[in-house]
């Protein structure tokens, strides 16, 4: 086995140790326009680099890896995920030069880049859900590297949603927000998440709902902390409206 792929074998299992179990690579040089100019204007010269890598979880083992890690610094999920990139990079990937992407401040369009890895299908959720982990995954790192690596071949896969009949994500969202028809009322959502006492402020009844990948649900508490996360955001985004 050459070097390169013997490195990255490793990598992947590092990451995997840690609950990190979906891995992308994009040969720089074939991604759409549509990627690469958005980061172009946020003044990337991506022609500096070969390799883009997007790393996310499925199911809940990354938020028991990030217990054991410590709950660290402001945005802990940020902080684990970027010591974990970090160390891929360095150690595994032995790469000198990368650009981290995410998380961070560049525009890099996460849900594009996951769809084009194969990764998941469009939902009424308006989330991506993948074939096996449904509706728990999450994006956790993405980056430019200037080192060349096999790029990953999508797996052509049918969408779990299409012969869903019963969609109980649908019947189950309190305000009616979530459609059969692959879209969201989002400003419906938001308004209602924001009500006093509102009963989808620390979770999402219809993600809950869906039967696809039930196995991977996460825990109580790590859906708890993302969702309250979220509140705090949309709560901050409503303050500054006119």
């Amino acid at each position: 086995m050459p070097e390169t792929s013997k490195r990255l074998q490793s990598g992947r299992q590092f990451l995997a140790d840690s609950g990190l179990n979906m891995l992308a690579i994009f040969d720089v040089a074939k991604l759409p326009a549509s990627i690469c100019d958005p980061l172009r204007a946020d003044g990337v010269v991506i022609e500096r680099y070969q390799s883009l890598v997007v790393i996310a979880n499925g199911g809940a083992a990354f938020w028991s890896a990030l217990q054991a890690f410590g709950m660290r610094g402001d945005d802990p999920v940020d902080a684990f995920s970027r010591h974990l990139a970090e160390r891929f990079v360095a150690e595994h990937l032995q790469c000198d030069e990368a650009l981290p992407l995410y998380p961070g401040h560049y525009a890099i369009p996460l849900q594009q880049l996951g769809a084009l890895a194969g990764w998941h299908h469009p939902s009424p959720l308006g989330l991506g859900i993948h074939v096996e982990f449904g509706l728990w995954f999450a994006y956790r790192s993405a980056f430019l590297i200037t080192q060349s690596l096999p790029a990953t071949t999508a797996r052509p896969s049918q969408s779990p949603c299409a012969s869903c009949a019963d969609k109980p994500c649908v019947s189950a969202c309190p305000p009616g927000a979530v459609r059969a028809e692959n879209s969201l009322e989002l400003t419906t959502c938001i308004d209602f998440r924001l009500k006093p006492e509102s009963t989808c402020a620390t979770q999402c009844l219809a993600r809950a709902a869906c039967p696809v990948g039930a196995e991977h649900r996460y825990e109580d508490e790590q859906t708890t902390y993302h969702a309250s996360h979220s509140l705090v955001s949309l709560r901050r985004y409503q303050a500054v409206l006119p």
